[in-house]
């Protein structure tokens, strides 16, 4: 099975080319696989005393009490944190590909948004790691470990306190698909492990867990989530399904909702008006957009034989899809068939939608990175759309838009996500793109700390 990546929870990684889907390291799941990874991984320690680890082997089933995590070695102390700076500091996190599909990823600081040419010289090397920033702080992730980095005021990255997964008895999983709710609360969602696990950011302790009990999906399906988001009270992750052998969607967008303030179980709601594959945002008006474009309309062109694709709204007041809100891809571009919708500002999105005169190829393989994706602006509430022809010519690395402080960046490359290759991080406007600066490699973060 070959297949784009570009609608992979960001970080991602990204190709020109269609290979197996790989994003920041995460593998898509079966639902039949998750349940196991789940009683061979985690007791739920934080909800009881006693918790009890299930072990369903090939010999039976049989439970054990976990020990508590080995207390820290005095020798290898946790550093202490310095008080925060109060001087700005925008992050940004690039990335090289290296060969056999290997990965250096890079964190750099800077005063305000660059411009111009940006090496990785003076940047902080990581291997094939995820970066976040919040409340002030920088969080890495790699090989199973959290770290947290303080600023200092000269913008360099102070070492600060760490866990691994399995310092709380959890293998290894995607953070990724991790929420900072606030500086006391983060989850991080473990769909293989059938639970979201609650972390302290400002402590770097594990708190506990959010029981979920993940749909049932017909066997040969992967699952992975998209990015979460905060709405509100609510903490919501657009969770996807798909057999990439027959290209098969599961027929329904698939949310994941928790409480941001609770431990109550996480629950899963669904809508089958149009097929799932895309992100979501947040709108001005708390509502919740979900981009249901059957990965680029891949599973509707080659797979399911009826369907649409669309943008939906969910009420996280509520917990309700709205019955009366649906846009449909096909009257608002022209074509079901459509790469990730980039939020530029107001009610404007970018698309690359199929040019409707161009057939669709036989060969599946050669419908990502094809040439009659074409940019438009679109505007979802008035039903316009118009060529965007600053993006014509370039592929597409990223599949959601960056926002800082009200901007939406945007990566342009030539190249593709390639060994050697190089991008242009650029402001996304109405009216066209506005330079902001070159990589020569590519940008996975790009996020305000202070």
């Amino acid at each position: 099975m070959k297949h784009s990546n570009a609608y992979c929870p960001s970080p991602a990684r990204f190709s020109s080319q269609p290979q197996p889907r790989v994003c920041g390291g995460n593998q898509p799941l079966s639902l039949a696989s998750a349940s196991a990874l789940f009683v061979a991984a985690l007791a739920l320690g934080a909800c009881s005393d006693e918790a009890t680890v299930v072990d369903q082997g090939a010999g039976g089933t049989a439970s054990t009490t976990p020990e508590d995590p080995t207390p820290e070695d005095p020798a290898t102390e946790q550093p202490e944190t310095p008080a925060q700076p109060s001087n700005p500091a925008i992050m940004v996190v690039g990335q090289l590909v290296g060969p056999e599909g290997s990965f250096n990823t890079y964190v750099g600081l800077f005063p305000e948004m660059p411009t111009g040419e940006v090496g990785f010289e003076n940047f902080r090397e990581f291997g094939n790691a995820n970066a976040f920033a919040n409340a002030g702080y920088v969080f890495v992730e790699q090989d199973g470990v959290m770290q947290r980095f303080s600023v200092d005021e000269n913008l360099q990255l102070v070492d600060g306190p760490r866990f691994s997964w399995t310092d709380f008895g959890i293998a290894s999983i995607n953070a990724s698909y991790t929420v900072f709710v606030s500086a006391e609360r983060a989850y991080t969602f473990a769909p293989e492990l059938n639970v979201v696990i609650v972390w302290s950011p400002e402590e770097m302790i594990y708190i506990g867990t959010l029981p979920m009990e993940m749909p049932a999906r017909p066997a040969g399906m992967e699952t992975f989530a998209y990015d979460g988001v905060k709405v509100g009270d609510k903490v919501i992750w657009n969770v996807f399904s798909g057999n990439w052998d027959s290209i098969t969607p599961y027929p329904s967008v698939t949310l994941a909702v928790a409480d941001a303030n609770s431990d109550a179980p996480v629950r899963f709601i669904e809508d089958d008006r149009c097929l799932p594959g895309g992100p979501a945002r947040v709108d001005a008006d708390g509502s919740y957009k979900v981009h249901a474009g059957a990965y680029f309309g891949y599973f509707l062109t080659y797979g399911a034989p009826e369907g649409r694709t669309c943008i939906l709204s969910f009420d996280p007041v509520t917990e309700t899809f709205n019955p009366d809100y649906l846009v449909d891809y096909q009257s608002l571009m022209g074509s079901y068939v459509s790469e990730p919708l980039f939020y530029v500002g107001g009610d404007d999105y970018i698309a690359r939608a199929w040019d409707p005169a161009v057939p669709f190829p036989e060969n599946p393989d050669e419908f990502f990175g094809n040439a009659a994706f074409q940019p438009l602006l679109v505007n979802p509430v008035t039903g316009a759309s118009t060529p965007y022809p600053d993006l014509a010519g370039f592929q597409s690395i990223d599949g959601t838009t960056r926002i800082v402080d009200g901007v939406s960046y945007y990566q342009l490359s030539e190249t593709g996500y390639v060994e050697n290759g190089n991008t242009d991080v650029v402001e996304l406007h109405p009216d066209g793109v506005v330079p902001r600066f070159h990589l020569n490699g590519f940008m996975i973060g790009l996020e305000r700390v202070r």
